[in-house]
């Protein structure tokens, strides 16, 4: 039986944005994740957890209030670790997110009058259209149900942000990671038309803070996406199936400022383009990638 691979939108987005990053953090001869993370990062991985406290709580039948408790009660101890460990930025970021996410949890109640909440974290896959061994992976962060009107029982992917500034219009409405979210739900067996993006903006002289923006979907959208996604993950298990990937593979570098300037891998990638040997650097700094997909482009 032939080895099934799982691709997630964040792996693709990673593929076409650099293939050398794509390598170092996808590829087995390397599936690396630094070992220290930025505060960008750090913020929303930390964010997503606490919303998932959250939800997961409320979902086990918890009030709002202990569930609010339960995540400050975290966060206060992250806080403190991070203190204790001289990490005072870090200490500084969690307590600010912590007030961040109190506001957004009492302003967001309207979620649960509105939508059943079907799941947490849900973990979705489905085989890819045209491949033998390929599904699409996602964790989809709140799966809604719509919970009354003619729509009653339509799924809603719902997608948590931490941005600094809100996302342009074009960048909500072309948005694969909803679009692909829609169609496995669909391939599930559900209905599902559309999708929400939840930005939770940190920005601290932000007058608004958060924003929910609907990411509507149509067949013909879904189909190009998923062709889109179907075209690049058959180039990336044919290269996962390689011992080792290069140049003459095709994984070329895409080096430019925007794509350089906050990768995690810059500094390895500048030590092998020199032609040196970057075994020592890999073992201190990075550790084996144990999230599932790229963090940088999933959590903002």
């Amino acid at each position: 039986m032939s080895k099934s691979y799982n691709v997630s939108t964040s792996e693709v987005a990673t593929f076409l944005t650099c293939k050398q990053r794509w390598m170092y953090a996808h590829h087995p001869s390397y599936n690396l994740e630094p070992r220290t993370l930025g505060i960008a990062l750090t913020r929303g991985l930390i964010g997503h957890s606490a919303m998932e406290v959250y939800y997961k709580s409320i979902k086990e039948g918890t009030s709002h209030t202990d569930s609010v408790a339960l995540v400050q009660e975290n966060l206060a101890k992250e806080s403190v670790q991070a203190m204790m460990r001289g990490d005072s930025d870090k200490s500084l970021m969690i307590t600010q997110l912590g007030l961040m996410l109190k506001q957004y949890f009492e302003e967001s109640q309207w979620i649960l009058m509105k939508y059943d909440l079907l799941g947490v974290e849900n973990l979705v896959t489905a085989p890819l259209p045209d491949t033998d061994n390929i599904n699409f992976a996602g964790r989809i962060d709140l799966m809604l149900g719509i919970a009354k009107g003619p729509n009653k029982g339509e799924v809603i992917p719902w997608d948590h942000k931490f941005t600094y500034n809100f996302w342009p219009e074009m960048s909500i409405k072309l948005n694969a990671q909803i679009s692909n979210y829609v169609w496995v739900v669909r391939e599930m067996g559900m209905r599902s038309r559309k999708g929400i993006i939840s930005m939770s903006r940190y920005r601290e002289n932000a007058q608004e803070k958060f924003k929910q923006e609907e990411v509507p979907t149509n067949s013909e959208m879904r189909d190009l996406f998923i062709k889109n996604h179907v075209v690049a993950a058959k180039q990336i298990v044919e290269l996962k199936q390689k011992p080792t990937v290069s140049i003459e593979n095709g994984v070329t570098r895409s080096t430019s400022k925007f794509n350089c300037e906050y990768c995690p891998f810059a500094e390895l990638c500048y030590t092998e383009a020199q032609g040196l040997d970057s075994t020592l650097m890999r073992k201190a700094n990075f550790r084996k990638n144990s999230y599932g997909y790229d963090n940088v482009l999933d959590v903002e």
